[in-house]
């Protein structure tokens, strides 16, 4: 989860982001549907996202307006129950959730 700013991006150009114009955003995110996850790492001093995706594809978080990051990793095992989310909190990854 993204809540603000974002953008997708090649290898060599910005395809899409939060300040596009709105009406390009779905041929965007429907172009990520289905891609494998080939690496996430975080930058900055206040914990960005930088999400590569299988063919040469990123989608990356940067907050411009905000005290904090504003992304959310959430993780679900239906199988037993367990959830487990990530998040920024006082310039921090913190882990909630039960295993």
């Amino acid at each position: 989860m993204i809540e603000w700013s974002w953008r997708i991006e090649s290898e060599t150009s910005i395809l899409c982001a939060s300040w596009t114009e709105e009406n390009d955003w779905e041929r965007h995110f429907q172009s990520l549907v289905g891609r494998r996850v080939e690496n996430l790492s975080l930058f900055a001093r206040l914990p960005e996202l930088n999400l590569a995706l299988e063919g040469d594809t990123y989608v990356v978080t940067f907050n411009t307006g905000g005290e904090q990051p504003e992304w959310s990793l959430f993780r679900r095992t239906p199988e037993n129950g367990s959830f487990m989310t990530l998040h920024v909190d006082n310039g921090r990854v913190v882990e909630e959730g039960r295993p």
